[in-house]
C-alpha cells in the first residue's frame, strides 16, 4: 500500500469585507416590492436596474416573458437554489438578444433557461464591445431561430445565434470571458453559429458546453471579419476550447463543423467530443490575405462525421482565402468518419497550411478505406508517429494527396515522404461486452493495443495537458490517440471555498467520493484562499493527496483513508 498525504490544517474566522445583497425575482412578485425573499420583484429587467453593485439576482421558477438589457456592470444573475426559471422571448422584438450585454463588465449569468427568440438576427445572449470578466454558465438555450418557418430559405443575411461575443472595441479587447457548462440545442441559425467568439477578444474559455441539433457550426472562434475596426486586433486569441460535446450540427447548405476556428490565433482545443457533424473540426481561414495561426488540437475524439474528422487549411489560397500556419494536431482519436460517400474525405482533409504538425493520432478508417485528401500543398508539414487501422484490409488504405492517388498505405508513405514511424495496428478500443453488435467503442485502449507507446518518443506533454479521463498524458512513451493507457486520473483544487463546487477544481473535475486507485488529488487554492472539505471523502489505496506547501485544507467532514 502506498498513500501519500501531506496536510497542513488552518482554522480561522472569515469576516467579509463588503456586504452584498441577494434580491429575488418571482412571477408572483411585484416591482413595487423591495425585492427580498418574502416580497420579491416581478421582472428581471427591474432587478437589473435597481440592484446595487455586486448584488445577486436570484430568479425563482416560472416563465418570464422578457428581453433583458444588462445596461450596468457588477451583477450576478442566477437561478435560485434548484429553481428552474425560463426566460422566454415569445412575441418580443424589442431587441435582438434575450440577454444583451454591451460595454459592461463583471457580469455572471448562471442557471437560466433561455428560449423562444424567433426573428431575423435572433440571439440568445449577446456580449459586445468593451466587456471584461463576463461569465455565462450552466444555462440551457434553445429555440433561437432566424425564422418561424422551418423551411425558410437561407442566405448570408439570414442569421440567428445562441451565444455570440463580438469584440468590437478598436483597442480594448474583451478579456476573461468564460462560457461554461451550457447546453445549446434545437436552433435554426441560418449562416451563423451556436456559440461564437469573434473579433477583439483576448483571453477566453469555452469549457464543458454541449451543442446539439442545430443547423450550422457548433462552436466557432473567429477573426478578420471586420468586427473590430482595428485590423491588427480583429482576431479572437489566447483562448481554450475544452471538454465540450458537439453533435448533430449539420447544415443543409454548407459543410458545418462541430468545432471551427476561422482566423483565430493562439488557441488550444482539447478533450472535446465531436460527432455526427459535417466536420469534426475545421481549422480554416476564409478571408484573403489573412492568417489563422498557432492552433493546437489535442486529445479530442472525432467520430462518424459526414465529411471527415479533421479539416485544416485555407480552402482557396491565395486568391480565394487566407492560410493556416503553425498548427499542431496531436493525440486525437478519429474513428470512421466520412460516412457521406458523395462527399467523404476520409479522416483528414488538408487544403493550404504551412509548418504544421500531425502526430500521435489514431486514424481508424471506415470500411470504404479512404484515409484522406490533400490539395494546394502543405509546406513543412510534419506528419508522423500516427496509428492507422481499418476493418477492411488496413494495408490497402487509400489517399488522394496533392494530385496523386495512392491505393496502399506503403505507397502513400513513400510517395508523400510522411509517416515513416506510423504503423498499422488495431487500437483495441474497449467495447462493453453487453452492448449490441453495432455499438460504438468508448475509445479507451485495452491491453495489447497497438496504440500503446507508439507516439513520438520525444513528445513532452504540456503541464496542464490530460487525456480523456483527465489523467496524465505520458507514462513511458506517449500513446497514440486521446487515451493514455494505465495513466492516473488527476484532480487539482485551484479555487477558494468548498470541496464540492466544480468551479474550484481544474476543468471542473471534482474527485469522486471514492477516489480511483493511483489517482492524484492536489490542493492548491488561490493566494489567501483555502479548500474546505465539506463532504465525506475516501482516499483509495495507492492514491495521493497532496497539499501544496503553504496552502490551506480545512476539514469539516470526514477524510477517510482506505486500504
Amino acid at each position: 500500500m502506498k498513500i501519500h498525504i501531506l496536510i497542513t490544517l488552518f482554522y480561522f474566522l472569515y469576516i467579509p469585507s463588503n456586504a452584498q445583497t441577494n434580491y429575488y425575482i418571482a412571477t408572483t412578485g411585484n416591482d413595487a416590492n423591495n425585492g427580498l425573499f418574502a416580497t420579491p420583484w416581478k421582472t428581471i429587467q427591474y432587478g437589473v436596474v435597481h440592484a446595487g453593485i455586486n448584488d445577486t439576482l436570484n430568479i425563482l421558477s416560472g416563465t418570464y416573458n422578457e428581453k433583458i438589457n444588462i445596461n450596468r456592470s457588477n451583477i450576478y444573475i442566477r437561478n435560485y437554489a434548484s429553481n428552474t426559471p425560463l426566460v422566454s422571448a415569445t412575441g418580443l422584438t424589442t431587441q435582438d438578444a434575450v440577454f444583451q450585454i454591451i460595454n459592461q463588465s463583471n457580469i455572471t449569468i448562471s442557471g437560466l433557461e433561455i428560449a423562444n427568440n424567433i426573428q431575423l438576427d435572433a440571439q440568445g445572449i449577446l456580449v459586445d464591445g468593451n466587456c471584461q470578466n463576463i461569465t455565462i454558465k450552466n444555462c440551457k438555450i434553445h429555440d433561437i431561430h432566424f425564422s418561424s418557418n422551418p423551411a425558410a430559405s437561407v442566405n448570408s443575411s439570414k442569421n440567428a445565434q445562441g451565444i455570440i461575443v463580438y469584440g468590437s472595441h478598436a483597442t480594448i479587447p474583451i478579456s476573461n470571458l468564460k462560457i461554461l457548462n451550457n447546453t445549446l440545442y434545437d436552433c435554426r441559425l441560418g449562416y451563423s453559429e451556436g456559440i461564437a467568439v469573434n473579433g477583439n477578444v483576448d483571453g477566453f474559455s469555452v469549457i464543458g458546453n454541449t451543442v446539439r441539433n442545430i443547423t450550422n457550426i457548433g462552436i466557432d472562434v473567429i477573426g478578420h471579419e471586420g468586427t473590430c475596426p482595428t485590423p491588427s486586433n480583429d482576431q479572437a486569441r489566447n483562448g481554450i476550447v475544452k471538454y465540450n460535446k458537439t453533435y448533430n450540427c449539420l447544415s443543409p447548405y454548407a459543410t458545418s463543423g462541430g468545432l471551427y476556428v476561422d482566423g483565430g490565433k493562439n488557441i488550444i482545443i482539447e478533450n472535446n467530443n465531436s460527432y455526427n457533424n459535417g466536420y469534426g473540426i475545421e481549422i480554416g481561414c476564409e478571408n484573403i490575405g489573412k492568417t489563422t495561426d498557432n492552433i493546437t488540437v489535442r486529445n479530442n475524439i472525432f467520430y462518424n462525421n459526414q465529411v471527415c474528422a479533421i479539416a485544416m487549411g485555407g480552402y482557396a489560397y491565395p486568391s480565394g482565402s487566407g492560410k493556416v500556419t503553425n498548427c499542431t494536431i496531436k493525440n486525437n482519436t478519429c474513428f470512421k468518419d466520412g460516412y457521406d460517400l458523395n462527399a467523404s474525405m476520409g479522416e483528414l482533409y488538408l487544403s493550404y497550411s504551412e509548418n504544421s504538425i500531425i502526430q500521435n493520432n489514431i486514424f481508424y478508417v471506415s470500411t470504404q478505406n479512404f484515409l484522406g485528401y490533400a490539395e494546394l500543398g502543405q509546406p513543412s508539414l510534419n506528419f508522423n508517429y500516427n496509428l492507422f487501422y481499418s476493418d477492411n484490409t488496413p494495408a490497402n488504405l487509400e489517399a488522394d494527396w496533392n494530385g496523386t492517388s495512392y491505393s496502399t498505405l506503403a505507397t502513400f508513405k513513400s510517395g508523400t515522404n510522411t509517416n515513416a514511424n506510423s504503423p498499422i495496428g488495431n487500437p483495441l478500443f474497449y467495447i462493453d461486452p453487453l452492448a449490441p453488435p453495432d455499438a460504438l467503442p468508448d475509445f479507451h485502449l485495452t491491453t495489447g493495443s497497438a496504440a500503446i507507446d507508439k507516439g513520438n518518443p520525444g513528445f513532452v506533454a504540456a503541464a496542464t495537458e490530460r487525456d480523456i479521463d483527465h489523467a496524465l498524458r505520458v507514462l513511458n512513451i506517449v500513446d497514440c490517440g486521446a487515451d493514455e493507457f494505465g495513466s492516473s486520473p488527476t484532480y487539482t483544487f485551484i479555487g477558494n471555498g468548498d470541496w464540492d463546487v466544480s468551479d474550484n477544481w481544474m476543468d471542473g473535475f471534482i474527485p469522486p467520493v471514492y477516489t480511483p486507485v493511483n489517482s492524484i488529488v492536489t490542493i492548491d487554492p488561490i493566494v489567501s484562499g483555502e479548500c474546505i472539505l465539506n463532504k465525506e471523502q475516501h482516499i483509495a489505496d495507492n492514491a495521493q493527496l497532496i497539499v501544496v506547501s503553504g496552502k490551506k485544507l480545512r476539514i469539516i467532514k470526514g477524510l477517510i483513508i482506505t486500504n
